[in-house]
């Protein structure tokens, strides 16, 4: 290599870590990989949040920066007057997605649709993100139009290039319906047998064997064109109760957690994961004075953006959950989830008024200081950000009745 390309090599290497740097620009890593056919490859389409080096955008308003930090939910197939004002009215820029919102694929893609529009029409900084949850075996949301993904456990005995391709191919479908990220692959080892949640929702209890299969279907998701979420942290698989009923404790130490579940995380962030979400559990070893990892500073912010390094948006769990409302009312429960660094909260309510009297309470918090302002417009960046690098695809120009992508896992077994 000469002189002068040596040079330039330097010079675009120092404008990377700026770049890198930016605090407006805080987000995962991304990995630009080839689209399937069919599919749109994100990093073609998403629109830069800064259009030079040396910028930085404007703070934003108050309500809208709230409004990007919260995701909503509705009951029913039709969108509701109350998630119209959420959407119109409180600025939220996620809405998660249930199986009784749609019917079928063609429903789902109207859905899609329809939610893009209220987005534009109430002004966000960026496209609304839909989320649904589809990560295989026992949570599918969709009934066609999706090629069905069996177990992690299941999948995971054929090894990563399989784990990738039958992901990719189940990612191409939840595109071609306008979903942007799935809150998938499950990172938890389950190290405890008597565990009440993982089950073969987990690739294993083998650190060794689960890291490099969380990395494949991170990079199946991507190839696929939807956002990939690590769960759940720091990890259900160790504990032997479900934080859906009731609050779950874990014994690990902070050296056998390192040692076990920290490993599938660690390797999902390195495979350039967008979210990780954080979950409802005690672990003392993590954090002495028994607050949910959820809820814990120690954990969200100490643990996964501080010892982890990872710079993407911070998602919590369902705030619906029994182990949450038997501590929790829901807007302390979403002002202590923002305390302690998560960047999106899922409401996880049909009740508009009671996700709106939540979205009060963290406004009430930043003017009186509680929370910092500079936390919340970081936390909205990281958010907008994920959404400028996953657009939807616009529902209204696919053809449904064309045959969705398959992948015939008995042609994968290694």
């Amino acid at each position: 290599m000469g002189p002068r390309r040596r040079l330039i090599g330097q010079v675009v290497l120092v404008l990377a870590l700026v770049v890198a740097a930016a605090p407006a620009t805080i987000g995962p890593r991304t990995i630009h990989r080839p689209a399937p056919v069919g599919v749109i490859d994100p990093s073609s389409s998403a629109r830069p949040l800064l259009s030079s080096v040396s910028e930085r955008p404007a703070p934003l308003p108050l309500d809208l920066a709230v409004g990007q930090m919260m995701a909503a939910s509705f009951g029913g197939p039709t969108i509701t007057d109350g998630l119209r004002h959420l959407i119109l009215d409180e600025k939220v820029g996620t809405v998660l997605v249930f199986a009784d919102n749609f019917t079928d694929a063609a429903s789902l893609a109207r859905l899609t649709a329809d939610l893009q529009a209220l987005g534009r029409q109430a002004g966000l900084p960026a496209p609304l993100l839909v989320t649904l949850d589809e990560e295989g075996g026992r949570v599918m949301r969709v009934t066609d139009g999706v090629a069905p993904l069996p177990s992690e456990q299941e999948l995971g005995g054929r090894g990563p290039q399989a784990v990738h391709d039958a992901v990719a191919t189940t990612a191409a479908g939840l595109h071609r319906l306008g979903v942007q990220l799935d809150p998938a692959p499950v990172a938890d080892l389950r190290t405890n047998p008597g565990d009440a949640v993982i089950g073969d929702r987990s690739f294993g209890s083998d650190a060794a064997v689960v890291a490099p299969l969380v990395a494949a279907a991170v990079g199946g998701l991507h190839d696929g064109g939807v956002a990939a979420t690590l769960k759940h942290f720091p990890g259900l698989g160790g504990a032997a109760g479900d934080p859906h009923a009731a609050m779950p404790m874990d014994g690990e130490s902070l050296d056998q957690w390192t040692a076990t579940q920290a490993r599938g995380f660690e390797a999902g962030i390195d495979a350039g994961a967008d979210a990780v979400m954080t979950t409802a559990l005690v672990v003392p070893g993590l954090d002495p004075s028994g607050t949910p990892a959820l809820f814990s500073h120690a954990v969200v912010t100490g643990l996964l953006r501080d010892r982890l390094h990872f710079q993407g948006v911070i998602v919590t769990d369902g705030l619906g959950m029994g182990g949450i409302t038997t501590l929790y009312d829901l807007p302390d429960a979403t002002v202590a989830a923002v305390r302690a660094g998560n960047d999106l909260v899922l409401l996880n309510s049909a009740d508009a008024a009671y996700q709106s009297s939540a979205i009060e309470a963290v406004k009430q918090q930043v003017g009186n200081g509680t929370i910092s302002t500079d936390q919340v417009q970081a936390s909205a960046a990281r958010v907008i950000a994920l959404r400028a690098r996953w657009p939807a695809w616009a529902p209204s120009l696919m053809d449904l009745s064309a045959a969705p992508p398959t992948f015939d896992l008995a042609l994968s077994r290694h």
